[in-house]
């Protein structure tokens, strides 16, 4: 197919750079809006019958305005990162712009602030992920290339979590060499090592490294943890034998120091278990809690659903009487259990349980409710259950614009936002945003 020349013109409602060619979408991995290039068209199936246009083999014409150099030299290649090459203020203005845009598609008549920027837009992240695959000879450790679940780019450089990350991958790297330890290979489902999972308490310094393997014997782990304690406050080792590319595992044996990493946000020191959540931006944690302080009233009853490791549940538990922490997943409530008990929080009941089961068994009148649900958001009974009881206020956090305004168009039945949609820069570099919205009664 001969090549286009192509405008690009921003984000699509899904966070996906894209021009127009003969009035149709062409879809691009990376650029800026404004570039003008040459691709080559090339179709990506999509449903049973349908297909989606992408641009290969891009050449550059001339730039868009907010063009810089990117700092990384695997930037596109890596998916890590997807805007390297645009300035940071270009980038929030992108991410407004396609909250704007998906807002228009749910006529959600709101108004949205600018975003919060992040304080740090480099070595920012406190957890990463970091998938092992090829061989002895030739170790791939690093991330996965964009678009692929099967092609791990093999780093030596990495500017989103730590100089300390990429220390420990090209020790991890040196020792599946010497020893000849085994990689994951996650076509053939073969190998040993699967993930080098690393988390960062960026207030607190701590620093927990959690291999994750298959069943088998760790062919020289005790020389392995003598070159990675310096970097470390612990070491554990996870096993995942399911086929499911997950980088957590059921059995963890801690094999240095502390099993667990603490971090802190706004003065509480949170504990937080392997496989457990936590806001990945520590320095924008500290914004999602000052946004919750603000915009929380207070009274008597206090439900934190999707509550995690209790960011929300301790951080305004002082405002409340009593409070309702509804988590499913085992490894949080573990987690706000230890902060319980190190806050003496006699007024925090914690419920393991799923918010489908546990809400609509409510019918005392609510204060506040915190909602921070997974990427689908809320679901069908949550909404229901919102939309039916005497709730007070609702306080919305989303990493999830689309999500976010679905279930938004259905509270506005009986809620409205009492100020705006404040947007918060959790993953600079990303199309990813945060979301936060007061509700409350018409």
């Amino acid at each position: 197919m001969s090549l286009k020349q192509i405008e690009i013109i921003g984000l699509d409602e899904y966070g996906r750079l894209y021009g127009l060619l003969e009035g149709r979408k062409i879809y691009f991995k990376y650029g800026v809006p404004g570039d003008v290039v040459r691709a080559r068209i090339t179709r990506v199936p999509k449903g049973r019958r349908g297909y989606e246009l992408w641009a290969e083999d891009v050449e550059l014409i001339s730039p868009g305005d907010g063009r810089i150099e990117p700092r990384c030299k695997y930037f596109g290649e890596c998916g890590g990162c997807r805007f390297q090459n645009l300035d940071y203020p270009l980038q929030l203005r992108m991410k407004k712009e396609y909250v704007l845009r998906i807002f228009n598609r749910f006529t959600l008549d709101v108004d949205v602030e600018d975003p919060f920027p992040s304080p740090k837009i480099w070595f920012y992240r406190n957890r990463m992920d970091f998938p092992v695959t090829g061989s002895n000879e030739e170790v791939f450790l690093g991330l996965k290339k964009l678009g692929r679940w099967d092609v791990v780019i093999d780093l030596d450089e990495c500017f989103l979590m730590s100089e300390e990350a990429v220390e420990i991958l090209n020790i991890v790297r040196k020792h599946i060499k010497k020893y000849s330890v085994p990689p994951y290979d996650i076509i053939r489902q073969k190998g040993f090592l699967r993930y080098v999972v690393v988390r960062e308490g960026k207030f607190t310094g701590d620093r927990l490294v959690n291999l994750v393997t298959k069943a088998g014997a760790f062919i020289g782990l005790d020389r392995l943890i003598e070159d990675l304690k310096e970097l470390s406050t612990g070491i554990v080792w996870s096993i995942n034998d399911k086929l499911t590319d997950l980088s957590i595992g059921e059995d963890i044996r801690a094999v240095y120091g502390r099993d667990y990493l603490t971090e802190e946000i706004s003065g509480i020191r949170f504990y937080i278990h392997p496989n457990s959540f936590f806001q990945t931006n520590s320095y924008q944690a500290v914004k999602m809690v000052e946004l919750a302080r603000k915009y929380s009233s207070g009274g008597s009853l206090f439900i934190d659903v999707y509550s995690g490791v209790g960011l929300f549940t301790y951080s305004l538990m002082d405002k409340y009487e009593r409070v309702l922490s509804i988590e499913i997943d085992k490894y949080a409530i573990y987690s706000s259990e230890h902060v319980r008990d190190w806050l003496k929080a006699d007024n925090v009941v914690l419920i393991n349980e799923s918010a489908e089961e546990r809400m609509k068994r409510i019918e005392a009148r609510v204060d506040t409710v915190v909602v921070d649900p997974p990427r689908p958001g809320l679901s069908k009974q949550v909404k229901e259950v919102l939309l039916k009881r005497d709730i007070k206020e609702i306080l919305y956090f989303s990493c999830n614009p689309q999500s976010f305004a679905r279930d938004l168009k259905v509270l506005m039945e009986r809620y409205r936002v009492s100020d705006k949609v404040f947007l918060i820069d959790m993953f600079p570099h990303t199309p990813h945003i945060e979301l936060f919205a007061r509700l409350e009664p018409r």
